[in-house]
């Protein structure tokens, strides 16, 4: 009836607002296996991408979506991201009912346009245009137009990375078509989507994606990336400009031979930093002790500060720049490192790398991209990479988040495409040591040593440079649980410039930490017990992408009271638990009237398929509930 009533009055309104009525609608012709696990439904989503030439292009997206509930927040909100090398031309918002009825378009007053901050830069071009859609029931549909120029920077950058449809989310139909100059070529790879139908008029090429009915995938915990398990489409522009110069994506080594041409000209010292490289290094043998002392000249004379600026996003500032200065981004400070240690005649290569604790997009051999985020530096001499950006770390010391992954060292005869080291759990957890004596009042005193090393001691690194008081260290490590309290004495907190390695020591009273009942104590063992248990479920239909990589070594020493013994409690041999991704030994012994109990706990990354999804949490059941034992005491019986 309804149908009816739309193509009677058709002649009487609109045809605009005939279709977006409808599209309003179409919700209600979803099947059963779109509306299943899913919170909202991208009823269409329409993008096209067309590059006028080699750096200027027009992008173009059309999407219409509904909203089954409150749970998809962030679907509320249009975000469209421009600088000075684009132009947003269209930004547009429409809002139906549950009727097809619009309830909301906006207008130029409901429009937020302001610089975008990344908490990271200090300066960039970034502006970031937004409206939020006032659903005030659901279903809700919400369609909205962005059409954007774009040139130079933003053309090259945004070329379409494609994912239409998010977890929790289903598809009805999707469409990504981008035209190229038929003196030019597109690169691409997809994955969960069929290849493009490619037309060629002549003057442009098109090549088209469709997709219809994907069902909606589950949000679950330590899931791959979007990229890996939802269709997407990966696109590159085969032979760009940037600000005239002049870049190609048909392999790893020509875009290292573009990021050459950016970093050509830049490493010149000016004459008072090549006096402080030679006063630094001079009379120095041992290239290794040569770095070291660069290495620190850099921490103790640069800050980092991101500034991204149109080609600045990629292009460094020249050494002299960051002298004058003393500030730089990633990139000038590897440039400035680089150009010290060519002075003494020490090669390094720039490094391109994604750093994440789980990269977004695969980079690897077969398709060259900017998928990258940092550049740190390498040397090659040393096989030694350096991380550039910190006034703190070690020499020679990567950082989490960097490791294991395959980056592009950009070499004078262009780009090289090579993998970090992987983490070693043996390499990266800590070193504890408790000790813990009874006192009269059912208190216990409390005294720690511990040394954190490798990713582990990454955090108590930044916490020793940037919360300088002792009250405010205190604060934090009790706030995170890597402290009792913030009342003790004797805390000790040492930071190795030499090594990645932190020590902590700390002394204090434990009150109330043993509980009475007539002539029996009880007290629970371990004070830092690790507790992290995977959420339950009851089916799992993603891998499990688990990337923990530490070596936990702890041991408590419990001085008994000469008058009591233990009745219950006392582990009489090793307990064990060993799954994929980890291992898992505690053991207890006596030594005269102390009890002592050691436990190490190694973790590693792997990837599981579903079905190990009940093994792998309840091997981390099995530890918590391994770290949370207790001890009960009793008077000392005599013979």
């Amino acid at each position: 009836m309804r149908t009816f009533l739309l193509l009677l009055f058709l002649p009487f309104c609109g045809a605009a607002q005939v279709m977006a009525q409808s599209e309003g609608l179409r919700y209600l012709t979803l099947s059963d296996s779109l509306r299943e696990g899913a919170n909202s439904v991208v009823l269409s989503v329409e993008e096209e991408y067309t590059a006028t030439s080699r750096n200027t292009a027009v992008l173009h997206r059309r999407r219409a979506i509904t909203l089954l509930n409150g749970k998809a927040k962030a679907e509320k909100v249009l975000t469209e991201f421009y600088n000075d090398d684009s132009k947003i031309t269209t930004f547009e918002m429409t809002v139906f009912d549950a009727a097809g009825n619009e309830t909301y378009r906006a207008r130029k007053k409901d429009l937020s346009d302001q610089r975008y901050d990344d908490d990271i830069s200090f300066l960039q071009d970034m502006w970031i245009k937004s409206v939020k859609a006032p659903c005030d029931g659901y279903p809700c549909t919400i369609v909205t137009e962005v059409e954007k120029e774009v040139k130079d920077f933003a053309a090259v950058t945004s070329f379409p990375h494609w994912i239409p449809v998010g977890r929790e989310q289903s598809l009805l139909s999707g469409r990504l078509r981008v035209n190229v100059p038929v003196d030019n070529e597109l690169l691409f790879e997809g994955k969960h989507v069929a290849d493009p139908t490619v037309t060629d008029d002549g003057k442009v090429r098109t090549y088209a994606w469709e997709l219809t009915n994907i069902p909606a995938q589950p949000e679950e915990a330590l899931a791959p990336s979007y990229s890996e398990t939802l269709p997407y489409v990966r696109t590159e522009l085969a032979d760009f400009e940037m600000e005239g110069y002049a870049g190609s994506y048909r392999s790893w080594q020509s875009f290292g031979a573009f990021m050459n041409q950016l970093l050509e000209g830049r490493a010149e010292l000016p004459p008072i930093l090549t006096a402080a490289v030679h006063e630094a290094v001079d009379g120095v043998t041992d290239e290794a002790e040569k770095i070291d002392r660069l290495y620190r000249l850099l921490q103790e004379r640069c800050r980092y500060v991101s500034i991204q600026l149109g080609i600045g996003g990629w292009q460094p500032f020249s050494a002299a720049y960051v002298e004058e200065n003393r500030f730089g981004d990633c990139k000038a400070l590897s440039n400035f490192m680089g150009a010290m240690l060519k002075e003494v005649g020490i090669a390094s290569y720039p490094v391109l790398i994604m750093w994440d604790e789980k990269p977004y997009y695969s980079v690897h051999s077969g398709f060259a991209s900017s998928a990258f985020n940092h550049m740190v530096l390498y040397i090659p001499s040393q096989d030694m990479y350096l991380e550039c950006t910190s006034k703190y770390a070690p020499t020679g010391y990567l950082g989490e988040g960097k490791q294991d992954r395959n980056v592009l060292w950009v070499t004078p005869e262009g780009g090289q495409l090579v993998r970090t080291p992987a983490l070693k759990p043996g390499e990266n957890g800590h070193l504890r040591t408790t000790s813990l004596t009874f006192t009269e009042h059912n208190n216990l005193d409390f005294s720690m040593a511990a040394t954190y090393y490798g990713a582990a001691q990454e955090t108590f690194r930044q916490l020793g440079a940037y919360r300088g008081d002792r009250q405010d260290q205190l604060d934090w490590l009790h706030h995170n649980d890597f402290l009792p309290d913030v009342t003790g004495s004797n805390y000790e907190f040492a930071v190795s410039t030499e090594k990645p390695e932190v020590s902590l020591a700390y002394q204090t009273v434990l009150r109330d930490k043993v509980a009475s009942m007539g002539s029996r104590k009880f007290v629970t063992l371990n004070p830092f017990p690790i507790s992290w248990i995977p959420e339950q479920t009851t089916s799992r239909s993603l891998p499990i992408d688990y990337s923990k990589c530490r070596f936990y070594v702890d041991t408590v020493r419990l001085t008994l009271p000469p008058e009591m013994e233990i009745e219950s409690g006392l582990m009489s041999e090793p307990l064990v638990y060993s799954q994929t991704v980890g291992e898992y030994r505690a053991d207890m012994h006596l030594e005269d009237n102390e009890v002592v109990w050691t436990r190490t706990l190694k973790l590693q990354p792997a990837r599981l398929e579903p079905e190990a999804y009940a093994e792998f949490r309840q091997f981390f059941v099995d530890v918590a509930k391994a770290e949370n034992l207790r001890l009960v005491l009793r008077e000392r019986r005599t013979k």
